[in-house]
């Protein structure tokens, strides 16, 4: 089967994104396809563009920063460029209040793309919305990201009272970047409508940190929730939980979800479109019936009330479609198309 030397461009950041580029890379490695993976931003201009030279095709892991390196790339080498789209395109823009020119600009830099890969048909068709009409020369297929074995990690500190009226802790998780599009003011709002034992651990930072401090100011006095920081990627991440929590506006395909139910740990989620494709054929009841904070507590406590063989299967089958031999074996196919 014939094999591509790949030229990865990425972008350093915490999340599912650096998690996918890595498991890409070491997943094709593993195939024994040649891969360079630069960061662009720190690679020199003249670095980058030998390596392309010394390339079959260009693949930037985002379709922002790296996506616009690699256009430039292409323009140089002559090189295919696959960008890999991971959230609908129309929810980020508009949530960034991205202005026209912006767009246009992007309209037009995304004809120079040769393949898009997106995570999810959600992402698909926000993307294919956009652009509006892909020409001829280019195509767009759609890779959901895969789950390779997830090493333990450094250990998780819990910070877990007794819980109220004399039960035993109900802890709830999260796992992600605190900003406007996760909508962690969710969290919150949801913890007061679930019963008093309930207590929730905050994984991450971001710009509404301090916002969040002060708006569970009670919860904090309470014990009720705690802001454990930034973590490394890992299985402690999500087993000290009983249930993972995912309030976000908008998703892609989560790697928060699939890590979450990889680990046994169900994840509630609002019924955003990215969840649903993810949920509803075997698990819908872990997406909630709204999208407000009493639907997100609701939905945690029908989620307890169920069999846990039932969760734990349901569970199973969701992650079971998410395989990382599926997902090298798709992005090879889309490589050897370039």
């Amino acid at each position: 089967m014939t094999t591509r030397r790949i030229l990865l461009l990425e972008e350093p950041s915490w999340g599912g994104v650096q998690t996918m580029s890595r498991t890409l890379a070491e997943g094709l490695s593993a195939q024994d396809w040649p891969i360079t993976a630069l960061p662009w931003r720190q690679t020199a201009w003249g670095t980058l563009v030998q390596a392309a030279k010394q390339h079959d095709v260009i693949v930037a892991t985002h379709n922002f920063g790296p996506t616009y390196a690699g256009a430039a790339l292409k323009a140089i080498t002559g090189k295919p460029l696959v960008s890999w789209v991971h959230g609908p395109l129309q929810d980020v823009l508009h949530t960034a209040r991205a202005s026209a020119l912006k767009q246009l600009w992007l309209k037009l830099l995304y004809k120079q793309v040769s393949h898009f890969v997106c995570v999810s048909r959600t992402t698909q068709d926000s993307l294919v919305g956009f652009v509006k009409q892909l020409s001829s020369a280019q195509s767009c297929t759609v890779v959901p990201n895969g789950l390779g074995e997830l090493p333990l990690g450094q250990p998780l500190h819990v910070h877990a009272g007794h819980g109220g009226d004399g039960l035993a802790p109900l802890l709830l998780g999260y796992v992600g970047r605190l900003s406007e599009e996760k909508q962690p003011g969710f969290l919150l709002e949801a913890l007061r409508f679930l019963p008093s034992h309930a207590q929730l651990g905050v994984v991450g930072e971001g710009p509404l940190h301090r916002k969040l401090v002060h708006d569970g100011m009670d919860l904090l006095y309470q014990g009720r929730v705690h802001f454990l920081g930034k973590h490394p990627s890992g299985a402690s991440l999500y087993r000290p939980w009983h249930i993972t929590l995912l309030p976000s506006r908008y998703e892609g395909c989560p790697m928060t979800a699939l890590e979450s139910l990889a680990c046994g740990v169900p994840c509630v989620a609002l019924p955003i479109p990215a969840m649903r494709e993810l949920f509803d054929r075997d698990a819908p009841y872990l997406l909630a019936r709204g999208d407000t904070p009493v639907a997100l507590a609701e939905a945690v406590m029908t989620v307890l009330s169920l069999p846990p063989e039932q969760v734990r299967d349901d569970m199973a089958r969701i992650v079971a479609r998410h395989t990382l031999a599926d997902f090298v074996r798709h992005w090879q196919q889309v490589l050897r198309t370039c």
